[in-house]
């Protein structure tokens, strides 16, 4: 699936892997993790391939991964 932007890429890629860290599988599906916006506070899309190295699968949500803050810190 390709997203529109990448605010919409973030939140495809969490929601598709159910609000869980897929590095320390903790589960943030609590409504206290997510901000008015609806963003996860805790959570983020990770590009399992570079956007600098494949800047035209930036958009790819099939490269993405659901990472907690903490796990996406200690992968770059």
């Amino acid at each position: 699936m390709i997203a529109k932007n990448m605010e919409q890429w973030h939140k495809i890629v969490c929601e598709r892997d159910l609000y869980i860290c897929q590095k320390c599988n903790k589960d943030f599906d609590f409504p206290c993790y997510f901000l008015e916006d609806g963003r996860n506070a805790y959570l983020t899309g990770h590009h399992t391939k570079t956007k600098a190295a494949f800047p035209e699968l930036r958009l790819e949500t099939d490269i993405g991964t659901c990472l907690c803050k903490r796990c996406h810190d200690l992968v770059h």
